[in-house]
């Protein structure tokens, strides 16, 4: 097995393990024995327990929340492009498993540096958020109002899904998604 396949299996497991037993509570040992490695194995390629957590962070948020990102730059109609990004980054990494819950929570465990570039990942969706409306507005399509609010208030409704979203219903993470379109965009209100 080659370094990126044995990397592969580790963050696999390694995430499978923080989603089932929580950071605190999975020691590196017992993430060695399920991949059938010595904790000196798995020092060969992670320093610390938080080098490990890192990774699976950084890996995770490269699998899946830059290609959200990514295919969102590309779409050339801002109210199309947010409307893809809430769908996407509700479906794609909110409602899929509980991942991202352990990821975010853990944040705050790893070293400053890491915890930086952590931050820029997510600045990267909150300054596609904010442009997207400054685009939305000099168009007419909303009315005058504060982008960083408004953009953490987007990226807040939807990342506190996965305090509270029931990962066995699978069914319902499409009416969650087309919910949080229509209450970004158009509110709860009738239109009189």
């Amino acid at each position: 097995m080659d370094r990126e396949e044995r990397l592969e299996k580790i963050y696999d497991k390694a995430l499978e393990m923080f989603v089932a037993n929580g950071y605190d509570q999975t020691a590196l040992s017992q993430i060695a024995k399920e991949l059938g490695l010595t904790k000196a194995g798995l020092y060969h390629y992670f320093s610390s327990k938080e080098d490990l957590l890192f990774f699976v962070h950084e890996r995770h948020m490269n699998r899946v929340f830059n290609p959200i990102l990514e295919a969102a730059q590309k779409i050339s109609d801002p109210e199309e492009r947010i409307v893809y990004f809430i769908r996407n980054y509700t479906l794609k990494a909110m409602t899929r498993d509980a991942s991202a819950r352990v990821l975010v929570h853990e944040t705050n465990n790893l070293k400053t540096e890491n915890r930086q570039k952590i931050t820029v990942l997510w600045r990267n969706g909150l300054d596609l958020i904010r442009n997207t409306l400054s685009e939305m507005e000099d168009q007419g399509k909303i009315e005058k109002i504060n982008k960083n609010f408004a953009a953490f208030a987007l990226l807040g409704m939807c990342s506190w899904t996965f305090y509270w979203f029931d990962y066995e219903r699978q069914e319902s993470g499409e009416e969650l998604a087309d919910t949080y379109v229509r209450v970004f965009l158009k509110g709860i209100l009738k239109a009189s």
